[in-house]
């Protein structure tokens, strides 16, 4: 079956954990962690020992914590309730070791911030050390970074043992006495599958080391770091690094510099000049995994896009396209004259054509256990997302409809189950019962007041068991306290989402059902997320003609008759901010879009804090955990982002590329505007290319 977990948010259940699988077959909620269109928020499935995959969501109860699932609800469960605070705080940087075990960073009470380690059971679940004693918070930077034998390096933002000033990188096999420092460390590394980092230690030094006191030393052959900017990039070919070298001081602001951009390999022994490139504002480097990289250049005045395995002879041009998205194994999908394009290993081919592309483009590539591949491609027009199953080849690629939703570029995504080193028993099926004929649908029991003829009694003491057992009369109870409590008169009456959508009527303090009886309806004003009146009188006309109540009519009659309630799309109530697309927070969004908030307030006030993301191309969790200066700040990352991300060419997302899209698009760049502004007021509806990936 080759199950897997993926994340998908809809009206009815918020954004929840699913199961699907290779084939297409049954896919459903697996488990609804926080009940109704709230949702749980989950983030960051890894996968773990014995087929398990843990990740973290939050719940009424215990907040942001550290679930697992086996790929079945009652094994979807609470693992660890680690944050005895008030849970806001979730685990983050779930990565997985060559062991199976996954390390991540939590914090309590006790212990502050510190390393975990799992291996998706509760008992394999423990604090790994506490660096900084007592109740005080280590610093981490860098990410996670496993090795072939089970250890990884990390790095904390302290001082080597015998040091003053800088970080420490270390290395560990997840206990406390396996965990060594082994160098000075300023934030810049690449690791090769040999186990050897390369890394910038401070003072001008470019350090390689593989863990180890007597592994460790210097490299040179690179230009004098006082000069220049050292970045190291990816591993390329077998065993060694591309490095890109920049004249240090210079600004985008300022002239190019022809021949002023240097590529440079190393394996820690030989270093070489491997290309040279004009230094100007844009262009772009890729890593495509087994040794190979894409580099997005410009040369002698002319954008140019290589692929490169770190040497002279397997370095060959592109064509110029969109930007490449890794699909493992060395290859990458790209857009380019209208088509999804593979660079494979044998070169290009069409993988989806412009017919079926349809101005598409490649966000994400996932390979499922069974060999195959999910292919995530985005609308350059709409921005909606698009998932294919696909086997690499043109004829192996279809659709999968099912899996809509699916937001692979955000990682909600991870393979359970069976694989060769933890085998799963498979279930035996049971034999199907014989169908039974289905139940004619009862109606609703309703006991309309006759004092207000949409005050449905039944519902009211049925919802609000507390009014029920005092013995008052519902409707004045409603009259007297429910209205100002945010109760609901009826299915179909939301008070909560009517006085937020109409914010004159909650400064005017009146009840809010009497107003939309008496003027709400006639005005256009919607009376639930679930229930929009324009819509049922322009599906009714008889009703319309008629000059009747839409929720009065549907109520008392519409109901009973079988005619529609159509549901209502929430506007916005207040100023809003130029990076909130209100579309996509509400249909992302249910709970919010139930609730009538306005998104940008929304966003704003709390959405940030609870990782939301204000459109399709801002990742709130991303950007917070990718500059974790930011993160440290306590700033809200949108904010940051416009005021001074973007000039400190910091990317808003992996779905999108500023410095890329500023070099593609020279009217932009000269308007100095913000390049993910442009793309959402502007650029979208003109189908200018992202450069996502």
């Amino acid at each position: 079956m080759h199950p897997f977990v993926f994340v998908r948010n809809d009206i009815q259940n918020g954004s929840e954990l699913w199961l699907g699988n290779h084939s297409g077959a049954s896919v459903r909620v697996l488990k609804d962690i926080w009940p109704g269109a709230h949702g749980s928020d989950i983030k960051s499935l890894t996968p773990s020992a014995g087929g398990r995959a843990v990740f973290t969501a939050q719940d009424p109860e215990h907040g942001y914590e550290l679930w697992v699932t086996d790929g079945t609800a009652e094994g979807t469960v609470l693992l660890y309730d680690i944050n005895d605070t008030d849970g806001s705080q979730r685990p983050a940087g779930l990565t997985t070791l060559s062991d199976g075990r996954v390390v991540f960073t939590a914090s309590n009470s006790s212990s502050g911030s510190e390393l975990w380690v799992t291996d998706g059971t509760r008992e394999g679940t423990r604090l790994m050390l506490d660096l900084a004693p007592g109740a005080d918070s280590t610093a981490f930077t860098g990410g996670i970074h496993p090795l072939a034998d089970g250890r990884f390096y990390f790095a904390t933002n302290v001082p080597a043992p015998g040091e003053d000033i800088g970080a420490t990188l270390w290395v560990s096999d997840g206990t406390p006495e396996g965990t060594k420092a082994v160098t000075r460390y300023f934030g810049d590394n690449v690791l090769l599958e040999d186990g050897r980092m390369f890394l910038n230690s401070g003072g001008g030094q470019i350090t390689v080391t593989d863990g180890t006191a007597e592994g460790t030393r210097t490299i040179g052959g690179l230009p004098d770091p006082s000069a220049v900017s050292i970045d190291f990039l990816h591993p390329v070919g077998e065993g060694s690094v591309l490095i890109k070298v920049t004249p240090r001081g210079w600004s985008e602001a300022g002239p190019s510099i022809p021949g002023g951009l240097q590529f440079y390999t190393t394996d820690g022994t030989s270093t070489r000049l491997l290309m040279q490139a004009d230094m100007v504002r844009g262009g772009y480097t890729q890593d495509l995994g087994n040794g190979r990289s894409v580099l997005a250049v410009t040369v002698d005045g002319v954008p140019k896009v290589f692929v490169t395995d770190g040497t002279e002879e397997g370095t060959a041009a592109l064509p110029s396209g969109g930007k490449w998205v890794p699909a493992g194994d060395g290859q990458a999908v790209s857009s380019m004259n209208g088509a999804i394009m593979l660079l494979g290993h044998g070169g290009l081919d069409t993988l989806i054509g412009p017919d079926d592309a349809l101005g598409m483009y490649p966000t994400a590539v996932a390979k499922l256990p069974d060999g195959t591949y999910l292919l995530e491609t985005r609308s350059s027009a709409t921005s909606e997302t698009v998932t294919w199953r696909t086997d690499l080849t043109a004829e192996g690629t279809h659709l999968a409809p099912d899996l809509a939703g699916l937001d692979l570029w955000k990682g909600n995504f991870a393979p359970i189950g069976a694989s060769a080193d933890n085998p799963v028993t498979p279930e035996v099926p049971s034999t199907p019962e014989t169908p039974t004929q289905p139940e004619t649908p009862t109606q609703p029991t309703h006991e309309w007041a006759a004092e207000m003829s949409v005050f449905d009694k039944a519902f009211y003491l049925s919802k609000y068991a507390d009014v029920a057992a005092s013995g008052a009369d519902p409707l004045a109870h409603f009259m007297q306290f429910g209205a100002a409590e945010g109760r609901d008169p009826n299915s179909h009456f939301d008070v909560s989402f009517y006085l937020n959508q109409n914010p004159d009527v909650l400064a005017a303090g009146v009840n809010a059902l009497e107003h939309y009886m008496s003027a709400g309806w006639k005005e256009g004003r919607d009376a639930s997320f679930s229930f929009d009146g324009a819509a049922y009188l322009e599906a009714n006309s008889d009703v319309a003609s008629a000059g009747m109540n839409p929720l009065e009519h549907f109520l008392l009659h519409g109901e009973a008759e079988g005619r529609d309630a159509f549901q209502a799309a929430p506007k916005t109530t207040g100023p809003q901010n130029a990076l909130v697309d209100a579309s996509f927070y509400y249909a992302t969004y249910g709970d919010v879009a139930k609730e009538g908030l306005d998104a940008t307030q929304h966003f704003m006030t709390s959405g940030w804090k609870e990782g939301r993301d204000a459109n399709a191309f801002f990742d709130t969790d991303w950007y917070l955990a990718t500059y974790q200066d930011v993160a440290e700040a306590g700033m809200n990352p949108l904010e940051h982002y416009l005021a001074h991300g973007a000039a400190e060419h910091r990317a808003p997302s992996t779905a999108f590329d500023g410095d890329a899209y500023l070099a593609a698009n020279v009217d932009v760049a000269n308007a100095g505007m913000n390049p993910l502004e442009h793309y959402l007021q502007f650029g979208r509806a003109e189908g200018r290319d992202i450069f996502a990936g």
